[in-house]
Formats: structure tokens, C-alpha cells, sequence
């Protein structure tokens, strides 16, 4: 594994012109993580349809059908009015089991898609404390590039655990 050396000045940080940053970036990559995919309002119906009730629902309601459509053929011509309908039933409990399904997809969706957008505010309204050229900055956590200084308040939390030649950090939980 080869380690590549980050040049900055212990004291004054990097110089924090936009080449250098951009560098940086460049180099060792941008501090952000891309975030997973949304799931299709598709993906969604299918997780919905899962359930064990709707499945039992589902079975129930063609074995229904399955035997009406049987005792319907093999009892001849005298059909009671009960007989005739014997088939709304497992429909009606078919139809039932789309609107849930429907329903939980198009709720999950909306969830989904609040969740991403309070994640992403959460994400652009987070700053974290550097030193840049000599002067300490507030930036945006995906601002931050190798070879900052960044300075750790006891309030901040980090999940964070490195180590780099005798000095060894561990911040994955800063307490006062």
C-alpha cells in the first residue's frame, strides 16, 4: 500500500487557493459520499406486496375463485343467484389488495423522497471549524480536503479513527 504525502504547514494550514484545492480534490477525492439510488415506486410495490397478510390475501382469494370456478362447471345448469356472484368475493378482496399496495408504495415513495431532501439541508447546512492560510474558517463538511487542520470543539462529534505514524487519533465519540 503506498501512502501519499499531503504537503502543508503545520501552523498556517493549507494556502487555500482554488488550484491547490481543486488539487486536493482532484488527488485524494472530494469529502462527500454519493448517496445510495432512490428506490422505484416499482421497487417500492414489490417490497409492499412482501407482506405476509397480503400474501395469505392473495392465496386465499384465488383458491376462492379457483373453487367457484370449479363447483360452477361441475354442478350442470341449475346455477343459484349465489352461485352467479360467487366471484366477487375473491375480486373484491384482489382489488383490496392493489389499493394497499398502492397505497404503502406511494407512502414509502413520499417518505423516501422527504428523508433525501432533509438529509441533503441537514448535509449543506453543516460547517465544520479549518485553518487555511493562517485564519480559521467555518466551511461545509464537503468542503473539507486533504490535508486541512481542522480544529475539534468538544461539542463536536466526529466518527472518525486514524492513525499516521506514531500519532494515533481516536474521535469516533468526543465527550467534554
Amino acid at each position: 500500500m503506498k501512502i501519499k504525502v499531503i504537503k502543508f504547514d503545520h501552523y498556517i494550514g493549507l494556502s487555500g487557493t482554488k488550484a491547490d484545492l481543486e488539487l486536493r480534490r482532484q488527488v485524494y477525492g472530494a469529502n462527500v459520499i454519493p448517496p445510495k439510488p432512490p428506490k422505484t415506486f416499482l421497487m417500492l410495490m414489490w417490497e409492499a406486496i412482501q407482506d405476509v397478510t397480503l400474501i395469505i390475501l392473495q392465496v386465499a382469494a384465488l383458491v376462492s375463485l379457483i373453487l367457484w370456478l370449479v363447483t360452477r362447471h361441475t354442478s350442470g345448469d341449475d346455477h343459484e343467484d349465489e352461485e352467479e356472484h360467487g366471484w366477487i368475493d375473491s375480486v373484491a378482496i384482489l382489488v383490496s389488495v392493489v389499493v394497499v399496495v398502492l397505497v404503502t408504495a406511494f407512502n414509502d415513495y413520499t417518505k423516501e423522497r422527504q428523508f433525501r431532501g432533509l438529509q441533503s439541508r441537514i448535509e449543506g447546512e453543516h460547517n465544520f471549524t479549518v485553518i487555511r492560510g493562517g485564519q480559521v474558517m467555518q466551511i461545509p463538511v464537503s468542503e473539507i480536503v486533504a490535508g486541512d487542520i481542522c480544529q475539534v470543539s468538544q461539542n463536536t462529534i466526529t466518527k472518525y479513527c486514524f492513525s499516521i505514524g506514531d500519532l494515533s487519533v481516536r474521535l469516533c465519540l468526543l465527550t467534554p
